[in-house]
């Protein structure tokens, strides 16, 4: 606190409010344009408070479960002073000594201890608390005691190392160290190809409290940068941690990518490459039957000629529009539909080739033939020996083996 005056000379200050029998350190001060200056220090300590010998006597216990907006305090009433005390409690307020006209609790009658919950308060604030005791002569205090409530804030947290690291996923995390003294409601991470992503981007939900979490980060793509950070919310807002990067893998042959296994990546030349991006081949994990035929044998099927990489896709569109035969290869494939991606075909000649190529990266292969989608004549159609490379011709009602593929 301070008192103010202006000008030079003598003034003299009324210092009020303060609390009994406790020490003060005083100084003079003096401020101009300039700045200010302080007079040498001075301590004196106030006097013990008078007390009525006709109104209780009582005692301000400790200050315990301090929190951001509640401490838990209490009283003894020692003596009642000869009449009955009526109500007891603890009262309290800001800066100076409180009285029963400021805040208060009411915690019974008569002598005795008590125990009292101070609530409402506001974080971070200071409070000066005692217990009070009264009867019909009046009010008894007890010593005045301060406490300052939590300081709210957000979450304290770091992210876990960036681990497991896949093409389109990896494995992070983190750790939240301190709550802020607020319930932590939500946790998780959260990612973008920006330097400091937030909750309104891509991130995961891993649920309350304090403590280590471990998170997925699912979705990505591949020979990307990502930026992660681990978050934590609680009633004061949302506190993150510097963001930390990691480059997820490229994709090859083999790879498990949009429902299934990378087959072949289009090269310069081939129908549907595009320089500087990343096309190609999906074969299904799987062969979707071993014993199918290529269906509607003495039937010349209009536009179902196509031999090259892209073609598949229409031969085998046509050969549903001019057959209707159930349980065909073409059908197989056209119904075949894996991680939400059902746009699925027989392969052409040239793409059945390339999964013979790379049939040990791709993996499930029989050394058996396997049809293509790319019709001889209305007698037969292609297909490819698994066990040489070598393409053959035969019969349309033949029983041999499909894998579907898709374009990416």
């Amino acid at each position: 606190m301070n008192s103010t005056n202006t000008g030079i000379g003598t003034f003299s200050c009324n210092l009020v409010d303060l609390l009994p029998n406790t020490q003060y350190y005083v100084r003079s001060f003096a401020i101009n344009e300039v700045g200010t200056a302080y007079g040498n220090m001075v301590t004196f300590t106030t006097l013990e408070a008078e007390i009525p010998d006709n109104i209780p006597l009582v005692s301000t216990q400790e200050v315990t479960e301090i929190s951001s907006n509640s401490a838990a305090c209490g009283g003894i009433v020692t003596s009642d002073a000869g009449s009955t005390v009526t109500a007891r409690g603890v009262c309290w307020r800001e800066n100076t000594t409180p009285t029963i006209t400021d805040s208060k609790t009411v915690n019974g009658t008569g002598a005795g201890s008590f125990t009292s919950n101070i609530t409402a308060l506001t974080s971070g604030t200071t409070y000066y608390v005692r217990a009070y005791a009264t009867n019909a002569n009046g009010t008894g205090y007890g010593s005045a005691m301060s406490f300052t409530t939590e300081v709210l804030q957000v979450p304290i947290i770091t992210t876990v190392a960036i681990t497991a690291i896949t093409s389109n996923s990896a494995i992070s995390g983190g750790n939240i160290t301190d709550d802020g003294n607020a319930s932590v409601t939500e946790r998780g991470i959260c990612w973008s190809t920006s330097q400091n992503p937030t909750i309104s981007d891509s991130h995961t939900t891993n649920g309350t409290g304090e403590g280590s979490f471990v998170s997925n980060i699912t979705g990505l793509s591949h020979s990307t940068t990502y930026f992660v950070r681990a978050y934590a919310i609680n009633s004061i807002g949302i506190g993150y941690v510097n963001a930390v990067s990691f480059t997820t893998l490229s994709l090859g042959i083999g790879d498990s990518f949009q429902g299934g296994v990378i087959a072949y990546v289009l090269q310069d030349g081939d129908i549907g490459y595009v320089s500087g991006e990343f096309h190609g081949i999906i074969a299904a994990t799987a062969d979707l039957g071993i014993y199918i035929e290529w269906g509607c044998e003495e039937v010349l099927l209009s536009g179902v000629f196509g031999s090259e990489i892209g073609a598949g896709t229409q031969n085998t569109s046509n050969i549903l529009n001019g057959c209707s035969e159930s349980g065909i290869a073409a059908l197989l494939c056209a119904n075949y539909s894996n991680e939400g991606y059902d746009d699925w075909f027989l392969p052409s000649p040239d793409e059945l080739a390339k999964l013979y190529l790379n049939r040990i990266e791709i993996s499930g292969f029989s050394p058996n033939f396997y049809w293509s989608s790319r019709q001889t004549n209305s007698w037969s159609a292609y297909l490819t020996n698994f066990d040489n490379g070598e393409v053959y011709a035969d019969l349309k009602s033949q029983p041999y083996r499909v894998r579907s593929i898709r374009i990416f």
